[in-house]
């Protein structure tokens, strides 16, 4: 019984448990902070990256197909500006070799089309200097074939 109550009723037992208490919450606490430090600096290595710019072609993503005897003449399609410049991580730019612009959907059409149009994301974190071109997809009337010539 004497060993219950000088647990329980010695102030010096209690100041110490306080101590221990308080001295083990400050060593917990500098030790997350110094595995979050550890993590940030992990982390900004595997992120760290070379900023570039890159001159990317623009290319057209037409979708659909126009009126059954139209057709879209492919080598008179017009992108104004026909380049665009990105900026961005030089990893990733490495591997991009044009800008596409979002898809144009030219289904049923018999005339010429002419948009300005915005140009498709190319990865998070890469900006692009002129996000909207305009553009020109001239669509023709298919020539029929002859008729050969009816022997008599």
């Amino acid at each position: 019984m004497k060993i219950k109550k000088w647990i329980t009723h010695n102030f010096w037992l209690k100041v110490f448990s306080l101590i221990l208490a308080v001295t083990t919450w400050f060593y917990v606490t500098w030790q997350l902070e110094k595995a979050k430090d550890e993590e940030q600096k992990v982390i900004f290595n595997m992120i760290h990256y070379d900023v570039i710019s890159k001159v990317l072609p623009v290319q057209v993503t037409i979708t659909g197909k126009a009126r059954d005897g139209y057709e879209v003449v492919q080598g008179g399609i017009t992108v104004s500006p026909s380049q665009c410049v990105i900026i961005g991580p030089k990893n990733i730019l490495e591997s991009v070799s044009a800008a596409k612009t979002s898809p144009i959907d030219i289904s049923g059409n018999t005339k010429d089309v002419d948009k300005r149009i915005s140009l498709a994301p190319i990865a998070s974190g890469i900006a692009i200097k002129d996000e909207f071109v305009k553009i020109h997809i001239p669509i023709i009337k298919k020539e029929e074939p002859a008729k050969p010539a009816e022997a008599e």
